[in-house]
């Protein structure tokens, strides 16, 4: 572990060179009325517009368009025309009780479906062979992690008070008037490794009095290529599939509806696809676990054409990405490889931000940059051309500011003094080169120094890295 604590420290740690390039091609003016951003803004459009977009003191979006500075004369300024303003990326698809676990390198293995690999059914070696953890600062370390790639929203089953908002928790909203999403990691209670074929006699079958009145219920689903994997889709959303009771229940249900968030779906067919898009139900992609341990992914054409609402999910270290934008790589490259360039950088986007709002129906408080939403929102040094493959693609160190709800959480040290001067907490973080300011130990309850110290001694994975990990799950198809 030496050698993993020695990368730790020294990535999140030492202090670096100047941020010079937000000092040349950024101008900040400090003021007290809130804040306004000048710099390209993406909204979906093919062709984003250099424009203002205006924060209050609340934290939501005032003003978005060619001129918000002329009404709030002393609000702070940052005007950064060469940079890109985004909403928060947000990651419908996490596990924030293993953020200790380090990615694992690939075996070759691809499995049918998820109790393979979680149990050791059918023949293969269990591959989950380490524990959850409830230790506060892993989980705040897994969210800092996303944090200072550019996300500010998460489901993840967990959470850390503060950095980023965890949509599957009350108490993870920070602010938002939204009903939360409830995450089902087992809908069909086969946590203890059952796999059926053609019947349901799964422990418990989620039902439609369970799931109809949530606000949004994200649910694995088909996590797997087979049939085994298949049928717990049928399960979930053909009620005639199986009509004979068993002790347990036994029966099938149909869940599926506009409330509806299947993660991975890698086992459904184009028809079921079609019943999907019909339903107007959403499904979570993350393609870099589903390679890595399945050989193959989503039928993202199928989905497409179905007219199925897609976001993007990063999955665990263990078997994921250690970002959003990591997500995106993969997701890009297989687009590239296997849909023809299907998927672009600008689609690729929306399941970033504006999709995976809507697919938990909180598209009017958070996924977009328009008058009333909550400001979560990144500033982005474009390091490509297209503006959209520039902030998917972002790296810790092509991030210039993160905000949540208004609020300075992370960026250019530059940029943070005229933003954030006088919040609590604000200490220097060394970003891959670049001299950053973090504001966050107000809420987490101790600094970044201290818990990276921790995480260090632990040998936890790092929270970022200059490009791809040196360890990394494949993302590519194998048999």
């Amino acid at each position: 572990m030496t050698t993993l604590r020695g990368i730790l420290l020294g990535l999140a740690l030492a202090l670096a060179a100047s941020g010079a390039w937000a000092d040349e091609a950024c101008r900040v003016r400090a003021g007290a009325d809130g804040l306004v951003i000048r710099a390209l803004v993406l909204t979906g459009q093919a062709r984003p517009v250099i424009a203002d977009v205006a924060v209050d003191r609340d934290g939501a979006i005032a003003c978005a368009g060619p001129d918000c500075h002329s009404a709030r004369p002393h609000a702070a300024r940052i005007e950064c025309p060469g940079a890109v303003l985004s909403p928060g990326f947000i990651n419908l698809h996490e596990h924030l009780a293993f953020a200790h676990i380090a990615p694992r390198p690939d075996d070759g293995v691809r499995y049918g479906q998820r109790n393979d690999w979680r149990k050791g059914m059918r023949g293969f070696k269990a591959r989950e062979d380490f524990v959850l953890s409830t230790d506060p600062d892993v989980l705040a370390w897994g969210e800092l992690r996303h944090l200072l790639s550019g996300t500010t929203s998460i489901v993840g089953g967990s959470m850390a008070p503060g950095l980023t908002r965890n949509l599957d928790l009350q108490a993870g909203l920070e602010g938002l008037n939204v009903a939360r999403a409830t995450y089902a990691i087992f809908p069909l209670g086969d946590a203890d490794g059952t796999q059926r074929e053609g019947d349901c006699d799964y422990p418990h079958v989620a039902t439609e009095a369970e799931v109809g009145a949530l606000s949004a219920y994200v649910a694995h689903v088909s996590e797997g290529r087979d049939g085994a994997a298949r049928n717990e889709f049928r399960c979930l959303g053909e009620k005639d599939f199986d009509t004979t009771p068993t002790a347990a229940g036994g029966l099938s249900h149909d869940i599926v509806r506009a409330n509806l968030v299947i993660v991975h779906g890698v086992g459904l067919t184009p028809a079921m696809l079609a019943q999907v898009g019909r339903r107007k139900s959403a499904v979570v992609w993350s393609p870099r676990s589903n390679l890595s341990l399945y050989g193959q992914t989503l039928d993202v054409a199928a989905a497409r054409k179905a007219g199925v609402l897609l976001a993007l999910g990063t999955d665990w270290l263990p078997s994921g990405s250690i970002s959003m934008p990591r997500e995106a790589d993969c997701a890009l490259a297989y687009s590239r490889e296997h849909l023809g360039g299907l998927i672009g950088p600008r689609e690729l986007w929306a399941m970033m931000t504006i999709s995976p709002a809507r697919a938990v129906h909180m598209e009017d408080a958070v996924g977009a940059i328009r008058t009333g939403l909550a400001a979560d929102l990144i500033l982005v040094r474009p390091a490509l051309a297209d503006p959209y493959e520039a902030v998917v693609r972002a790296r810790p160190q092509d991030l210039l500011l993160v905000l949540r709800g208004g609020k300075a959480l992370s960026g250019r040290a530059a940029l943070m003094d005229g933003v954030a001067h006088g919040s609590a907490g604000c200490e220097p973080l060394a970003v891959n080169g670049a001299a950053d300011t973090i504001c966050v130990a107000a809420e987490t309850g101790r600094s970044v120094k201290a818990l990276a110290e921790k995480m260090a001694a632990q040998g936890v994975w790092p929270a970022f890295f200059p490009g791809a990990a040196p360890v990394e799950p494949a993302c590519e198809t194998r048999p």
